[in-house]
């Protein structure tokens, strides 16, 4: 999904263009299964701090969805 605005309708910032790409790219590293266990622990901890910050700026609004 590429958009040019937040949620709150203000155009997408270089940043919040680059937090959403590495949320998006944590999040499906995330769901991997050949990673080891604490490779995948740790991505999931990395996704959700990433999660905060673009929830935060109201870049997207989902569940991390991670366990």
């Amino acid at each position: 999904m590429d958009r040019t605005t937040d949620l709150l309708g203000n155009p997408l910032t270089v940043d919040d263009i680059e937090l959403l790409d590495l949320y998006r790219r944590l999040k499906a590293l995330s769901g991997r299964a050949d990673l080891p266990p604490v490779a995948t622990a740790n991505v999931k901890q990395a996704m959700v701090m990433l999660w905060n910050a673009c929830n935060d700026l109201a870049l997207l609004h989902e569940e991390p969805g991670c366990d």
